[in-house]
């Protein structure tokens, strides 16, 4: 990979995260596949290289470019934990029915209406 190209994607990362560790590898699409690695995961996207040639040549591309490696990151932090109803805790009753002969649900009811 060029200098230019690894200066490129240092940067992109840089600008969304500064803490963020990231390596690329040569896809057999031509591209490459930038993988990231946060505190709360790991995500990988695939970036084209008239992409990177054209981020390096317009802000506007760069920032579309960007927005991509944006988006994996913020599918990463949104995926949150899967719903596994099995290991949720079992949900006790706090009070039964009111000895007084009433459902539980009372109250004071005004009384049939005239």
């Amino acid at each position: 990979m060029a200098q230019e190209e690894q200066a490129l994607i240092r940067e992109l990362v840089r600008t969304i995260d500064k803490r963020c560790h990231w390596e690329t590898k040569p896809n057999d699409r031509g591209g490459l596949d930038l993988t990231l690695q946060f505190p709360f995961g790991k995500a990988t996207t695939s970036l084209r290289a008239e992409d990177l040639v054209a981020a390096a040549e317009s802000s506007q591309s760069f920032y579309r470019l960007r927005e991509r490696i944006k988006k994996a990151r913020k599918s990463l932090r949104d995926a949150g934990k899967p719903y596994m109803p099995w290991q949720l805790p079992k949900i006790e009753p706090l009070a039964g029915p009111s000895p007084r002969g009433g459902g539980g649900g009372g109250g004071w009811s005004p009384g049939p209406r005239r």
